[in-house]
């Protein structure tokens, strides 16, 4: 105790260690604690505590660090498990909606309670974010919360725990009043290696807490959607019970209870179909969702999932069979794929599937073709993902709502359609893959583009292709239009033309972009280029920005009165017109009657034999029509990539991106 009256923090990370600080190292699966111990000595840590032997009058070897973690954790933070009497619950389904449904019951009875969930932690009016694709926090963040809970008054604290959590002792030092277990079938078998030691795990946790509820096999509760969400509430009700609830009371709160966000959540819409999110990412769990929406369909039933990457490869062949018997149509797509090829992924969950289904590896696009396939009285599911905020490419969290994407389909506009270019070779690309399927952290750059002109409000996307056409085909497949450019060196004007003949009747706006240079781009900046150009009634509107070194960028030419004269691509330009800083970045947006008139009015330019968008602009000024040129107000949402270098640094640039999302 002595020692701990002095100590300013805790951690197992020797980069946040400070004077008067804990170092605990531990290791992990793939870094060790312990190579850092001199890095934490030297950071002013007063204290270090490992595995292994070490000499040094500051550090203290342990049996288990991640125990004696938990232990320190507890006591800086004054052991608030042991003012708090805390409920955890854990199982391979239903842990969050029990959890909720235990919360709920206590704060509607007044009890003034806690809670800590894979969605979210609520301690009185406050949420905090508990962070991506995690069910319980590291020990310290655990006991911090807790310990803000004792602060607030809490008398109960509701825990949702993971078998992963358990195993890593993230709840070490923690004392449970009531363990639940909710229903338990095989899964994170990747990491506990056989179903066997995952029970071991489950139960390990039951046996710790002084009293515990086992998820009931039948329930006569009848008052939440499905089967397995009533097992749930028994299972809450029987917790509670524990706490000296009385049942019927209990009981009598769940007439006001809402399942939790992506738990059979219900978009609402006019569409005439009906539309669900779920959480449902294992075999039993994705069974059980769409046996219930099978009673409710009056139509057809369409299934959207995935199958995690460095998960359980067993459970692919399952949910991909359980979904084609089930539902009238299945989509296979991606659930974070992380560092696994995604078509490996879909080509395992396609080994017994059976029926109708469809595999498009873009989870935005699989999302936009069902909803354009569903009709009146059919049901469309999305499992899977549920609450989550993030999808995991490679290593990176990218930003991710189904719910989102489903609103931005919902919502947008027929009026507006886009041509994306995506025929070019890349020849400085020193490959034989079509430029626009090279990589940005570990996502082809193309589908950046994809999914930021869908949350930007476009349906109706046009991509046109050309050099090995089925490599970028098979990436973008789903609701996107494929337009065929037969000839590749045609220029971009031939491209746009290619794309044109497929755009929607609807539309009055077009909007052409290239593939290759999008991907930075922010949907708020593409919707207001063309609120820009509704604005200004223009018939063409263009992006440029300045870069103080324009190699290989076609110029803004401006009049002495700063009117836009036209556009030059630098091969075809003068020593002095190459001086010009602003410069077309690639994007237009076109008046669809003006462009039906004049795209077919660009000729071939007499040096390079192409057909260049930039032409219209010349034939807009000349027909003394009205062209505006957008300043891009953010220069770094241009990203041009023709070389590997250039590649690279967007790369580092998209890194940073990522990670500023996620913290």
């Amino acid at each position: 105790m002595a020692l701990m009256e002095k100590i300013l923090g805790v951690t197992a990370d020797s980069r946040e260690v400070k004077p008067g600080w804990i170092f605990v190292a531990i290791k992990g699966l793939t870094s060790d604690g312990h190579d850092y111990i001199n890095e934490a000595i030297k950071n002013g840590a007063e204290a270090v505590y490992g595995e292994i032997d070490f000499k040094s009058p500051k550090y203290f070897k342990v049996t288990n660090s991640r125990i004696k973690l938990g232990e320190l954790a507890s006591d800086f933070y004054g052991f608030p498990s042991r003012k708090l009497k805390i409920i955890g619950v854990t199982g391979t389904k239903g842990k969050t909606t029990t959890s909720y449904m235990i919360y709920h019951i206590l704060t509607s009875l007044g009890k003034k309670t806690g809670l800590i969930s894979s969605i979210v932690a609520k301690i009185g009016e406050k949420e905090i974010d508990t962070g991506f694709h995690v069910t319980n926090p590291d020990v310290i963040s655990l006991n911090s919360l807790l310990d803000d809970m004792v602060k607030a008054g809490c008398e109960y604290a509701v825990v949702e725990v993971s078998s992963h959590g358990i195993d890593q002792k993230r709840i070490a030092g923690v004392n449970f009043e009531v363990g639940v277990l909710t229903n338990i079938a095989p899964e994170h078998l990747d990491y506990h290696k056989t179903f066997k030691e995952y029970k071991r795990v489950k139960m390990s946790f039951l046996k710790a807490a002084k009293t515990s509820v086992v998820w009931p096999k039948e329930t006569i509760i009848n008052v939440l959607p499905g089967k397995f969400n009533n097992l749930d509430a028994e299972a809450a009700i029987q917790a509670v019970e524990k706490l000296g609830i009385n049942r019927n009371d209990a009981l009598k709160t769940l007439d006001t209870f809402k399942l939790p966000e992506g738990r059979l959540e219900e978009i609402k819409n006019d569409r005439g179909f009906r539309i669900f999110v779920d959480f449902a990412h294992t075999p039993d769990s994705l069974e059980a969702a769409l046996a219930y929406l099978r009673t409710q369909t009056k139509g057809r039933l369409i299934s959207v999932f995935g199958c995690a990457g460095e998960r359980d490869h067993k459970k692919r062949l399952k949910m991909g069979r359980i979904s084609t018997e089930i539902a009238d149509m299945s989509v296979f797509t991606a659930e974070d794929p992380r560092t696994e090829n995604i078509f490996d992924i879909l080509r395992q969950m396609k080994t017994k599937a059976k029926g109708n289904f469809v595999s498009i590896p873009e989870r935005g696009e699989a999302i936009a073709f069902a909803l354009s396939e569903a009709r009146s009285g059919d049901i469309v599911a999305f499992l899977g993902k549920g609450h989550e905020k993030s999808m995991a490419y490679g290593k990176f969290e990218n930003p991710w709502s189904d719910k989102d994407v489903i609103m931005n389909w919902l919502n947008a506009d027929m009026e507006k359609s886009v041509v994306v270019l995506a025929a070019g070779k890349g020849s400085r690309m020193k490959s034989n893959k079509p430029k626009v399927i090279h990589k940005i952290c570990d996502r082809p750059m193309i589908t950046y583009s994809l999914e930021n002109l869908r949350k930007a409000g476009f349906k109706d996307l046009v991509v046109v292709v050309s050099y090995r056409k089925n490599l970028v085909k098979r990436i973008i497949q789903g609701s996107v239009k494929i337009a065929f450019q037969k000839n590749p060196k045609g220029g971009t004007a031939d491209a746009a033309e290619t794309g044109f003949k497929l755009v929607s009747d609807e539309s009055k706006i077009i909007v052409v972009i290239n593939g290759d240079d999008s991907a930075f781009y922010t949907p708020e900046t593409i919707t207001d280029v063309v609120n820009t150009h509704k604005l200004k009634k223009s018939v063409l509107t263009f992006v440029s920005l300045e870069k103080e070194n324009p190699v290989g960028l076609g110029r803004v030419l401006r009049d002495e009165n700063g009117n836009v004269s036209g556009i030059i691509e630098e091969k075809n330009a003068s020593e002095e017109q190459r001086q010009i800083k602003e410069v077309n970045d690639g994007l237009y947006v076109f008046d669809k009657a003006w462009l039906t008139k004049n795209l077919p009015r660009v000729g071939k330019n007499p040096v390079s034999g192409e057909r260049y968008v930039t032409d219209l602009i010349e034939i807009a000024i000349s027909g003394k029509e009205k062209v505006f040129a957008y300043k891009l107000k953010d220069p770094e949402e241009w990203q041009g990539i023709n070389t590997p270098e250039e590649l690279d640094k967007a790369r580092v640039k998209m890194e940073v991106r990522l990670n500023e999302y996620k913290n």
